[in-house]
């Protein structure tokens, strides 16, 4: 920048050369200094600490079914049992003793826990408790500010056996295809670990439970481990007595602090018995179906009393993503409607089931939505990321036509008489759902994609972009999610006119692992607020969605109520608590407190 001459500046201030010429360069008189420096400066008083309302203590446990002596007959004769980690075990003679449950794992180095008993909360310190200083803006321009969440609106934090749990090899729990799918530690992946301890929720779930009660919050969202429930897996073998008192106990400690329990039946942890290489988490199995039923119906006698949410499984759609088999989604399908139908038929239960679908990968929109081009496609890619489970489940329809023509054989297919049988099997829609993305043709065109099955956008044949003219569709996270508020408001208008349900919709997966968070220090972590930011803009989304277009919801689960082992590596950090990889202590994020505050400032009092 040239530097100006006093006249020239004077002619700037000055515009045309009319009004009042101010000259900045002037010397101040003593007496306008006096003036401006004898003027006392008051410090002003720094706002009240605002602190965390804990939920009071219940008054009364709601009860969804009989309870598990009058249940137990229901999953048929079970053996119980319990095992332990024997260097030389001898009982060789027992089918399902200590040297059959060692050889479960002698592929498997595990680390073992610090410690090997659940250990009871302590008290959190009111420093602890005290919130963050308030963001100098609201989230939305103040322009949800009257509108309400549902009274029967379900919110909180998610976690999942597989990746909160730890102790691994403890307490008779067998191993899962995903220890040998993920590997120990993938070479080349940034803060690859094992899960073998983790956060070690399994032992601090209760410390858990506290720290979240103690800031208010609704719901923990949690899946049971089936490989802890049933070591070997398959029926006929023994249940884990050890397992089995567990997550009774876990039950009893959400409802102790007044928070709802939503349990997972399987979130990627199936029992090595069922290894298929067709499909990463054994749905191709041919004893698949019957494994899953014998065990669903194993928890669900005797947990059905005290949970009113259910989730059948966490994004068996993924499956046919990574492996392209989708001929396993069916038999993911029949076993959601077999276990959903146990429960209806013969515990008779009051609570509500759902299947979460993945749209983790990013929900698909139109690159043009005035383009009926880019709309078809839009609608194709929808058919492959979730129509083709949903569609039999939600609409008691067949496979959508353009998997069925394109992938012919390997298309799943339903009769009329299993389609009557699993329409209807979800009361609520739950979906996990990180980012979104455009869709457009390919250069070379759709049917040319569809006739060659090596393409390497078969067999969607589509065209996804993140780019709309010269702008991402957000800020990226440090895994592959961008921000998608803008989008959110459409992609649940979408959901809600095309699978319609009695419960409405729940988001049962949103977040956001803020941009090398692991390179910072703990509290770098805990006052950094993009991931408020995310929260914030799709709450308020949700709310214009319930009021401007009509939309119900269920629900919304943060992921995740604590960092953990993501698939592999330890790098990408989802959650609204951190943790010290040696203590295991766990800190409050900001994150967690702006999300309470959101939901609790647009709830009835």
């Amino acid at each position: 920048m040239r530097q100006l001459s006093q006249a020239s500046f004077l002619v700037l201030l000055s515009g045309t050369g009319t009004g009042t010429i101010f000259n900045v360069f002037a010397t101040p008189t003593k007496t306008s200094l006096d003036a401006v420096f004898t003027t006392a400066f008051t410090w002003p008083t720094y706002p009240d600490l605002q602190y965390a309302t804990a939920l009071p203590r219940p008054s009364e446990t709601v009860i969804y079914a009989r309870p598990y002596s009058e249940l137990e007959s229901l999953a048929g004769p079970q053996k119980t049992t319990a095992w332990a980690s024997i260097a030389s075990p001898v009982d060789s003679d027992d089918e399902f003793g200590n040297v059959a449950w060692s050889s479960l794992w002698a592929s498997f180095t595990v680390d073992s826990p610090p410690f090997t008993t659940t250990v009871t909360p302590t008290p959190i310190p009111s420093s602890q408790l005290v919130k963050p200083t308030p963001l100098p803006f609201s989230i939305g321009k103040g322009e949800t500010d009257d509108l309400k969440f549902p009274r029967d609106f379900e919110w909180g934090f998610a976690g999942a056996a597989m990746q909160v749990e730890g102790a691994l090899k403890t307490q008779g729990r067998g191993p899962s295809i995903t220890e040998v799918i993920i590997g120990r530690s993938p070479p080349g992946i940034v803060g690859a670990g094992p899960p073998d301890i983790s956060v070690l929720n399994y032992f601090l779930y209760k410390e858990d439970i506290a720290r979240l009660a103690a800031l208010g919050v609704k719901s923990y969202s949690f899946s049971i481990a089936w490989p802890r429930i049933l070591p070997f897996g398959y029926p006929g073998s023994p249940v884990n007595q050890e397992a089995i008192d567990h997550y009774d106990d876990l039950i009893n400690t959400i409802l102790e602090y007044d928070m709802e329990p939503i349990v997972t039946l399987h979130h990627f942890d199936t029992p090595l018995h069922y290894l298929d290489n067709s499909s990463w988490q054994g749905y191709a199995h041919p004893e698949f179906v019957d494994g899953f039923v014998n065990y669903a119906k194993i928890v669900l006698t005797h947990y059905a009393d005290r949970v009113g949410t259910w989730i059948t499984f966490n994004e068996p759609n993924l499956d046919a993503a990574l492996l392209g088999n989708w001929n396993a989604s069916y038999h993911v399908v029949m076993a959601h409607a077999r276990t959903v139908h146990f429960y209806r038929d013969e515990i008779k239960g009051g609570g509500k089931w759902g299947i979460k679908l993945a749209l983790s990968s990013g929900f698909p929109l139109p690159l043009d939505p005035k383009s009926s081009d880019d709309i078809a496609l839009t609608e194709r890619q929808l058919d492959f990321l979730i129509g083709y489970m949903a569609n039999p489940i939600y609409l008691g329809a067949q496979t959508p036509s353009s998997v069925i023509e394109t992938l012919k054989s390997e298309a799943p297919s339903y009769t009329e008489e299993e389609l009557q049988y699993v329409n209807g099997t979800a009361d609520f829609f739950g979906v996990d759902i990180y980012t979104a993305n455009y869709v457009t043709s390919l250069a070379e065109g759709t049917e040319a994609c569809i006739g060659n099955s090596s393409h390497p956008s078969f067999p969607t044949c589509t065209n996804i972009t993140a780019v709309r003219e010269n702008w991402r569709i957000g800020a990226e996270s440090n895994a592959s999610p961008s921000t998608w508020y803008q989008h959110a408001r459409t992609i649940f208008k979408y959901l809600h006119t095309k699978y319609p349900t009695a419960g409405g919709i729940i988001i049962a997966e949103f977040g956001w692992s803020t941009f090398h968070e692991a390179d910072m220090n703990q509290d770098q972590a805990r006052t950094e607020f993009t991931s408020t930011l995310a929260f914030l803009s799709v709450l308020n989304e949700i709310l214009k969605a319930i009021y401007e277009d009509g939309v119900k919801f269920k629900g919304a689960l943060g992921w995740a109520y604590v960092d953990n082992w993501e698939w592999g590596q330890y790098n990408d950090h989802f959650g609204v608590q951190t943790f010290n990889n040696v203590t295991l202590e766990r800190s409050y994020k900001r994150s967690i407190f702006d999300f309470v505050d959101f939901i609790t400032g647009h709830s009835e009092s």
